[in-house]
Formats: C-alpha cells, structure tokens, sequence
C-alpha cells in the first residue's frame, strides 16, 4: 500500500512539472526583436528575463515563465537582451567558477 502511495505521487508530481514546463515555454514574447530595437532605438524602456534573454517586453513586472522580475535592457545583441545591471542569464545546471589567486 506504501509502495503505491509513494508511486502515484512520484506519477502525479511528474505529470504537474511537465505540464507547468510546457505552459511556461509556450508563452510568446510580446514584443519581436525588432519591434524591441525599435523601442530602445526611440529611448522607451523594454524589459527582459534574466532566464530568457530572448524575451522582450515594454511592461516591467514579472515574467510569465519563470515569475522572475523582469530587467530593463540596455541593448540587444545577436537578438539577445543586455540588462542594465550587467547581469546575464547562465544556462540551467552550470556554475561559475572564479579563478582563485
């Protein structure tokens, strides 16, 4: 009885990560990139995750996928956002490592 209990909710906590990752990578970009350009282009603000650089919008808040709030870009290269803190998004499961003097 234990062994199905701990089965059906490995089954159910799989089914809900999968359907909530899939809901959160189909959420389209308000904004293209080029309509971004323009904007920065034109001295109006568009704001971009820190997760997806490839993901614009002219509204701050928090973005739709990953519920992180939203950074102001300061530019856009090779279609992808620079954050005015500098900051850069880093692919999931790597680390940084500083070179120790």
């Amino acid at each position: 009885m234990k062994k199905s209990l701990t089965a059906l909710t490995a089954i159910f906590i799989t089914i809900t990560l999968t359907i909530g990752n899939v809901y959160a990578e189909n959420k389209p970009s308000p904004l293209t990139e080029m309509q971004a350009s323009q904007l920065l282009h034109d001295g109006k603000p568009v704001y971009s995750c820190g997760m997806n650089l490839t993901w614009f919008s002219d509204k701050s808040g928090k973005c739709p996928c990953c519920t992180m709030d939203l950074g102001r870009v300061k530019e856009i290269k090779n279609g992808k956002a620079i954050l005015d803190d500098g900051k850069q998004s880093m692919p999931m499961g790597m680390r940084t490592m500083e070179k120790k003097q």
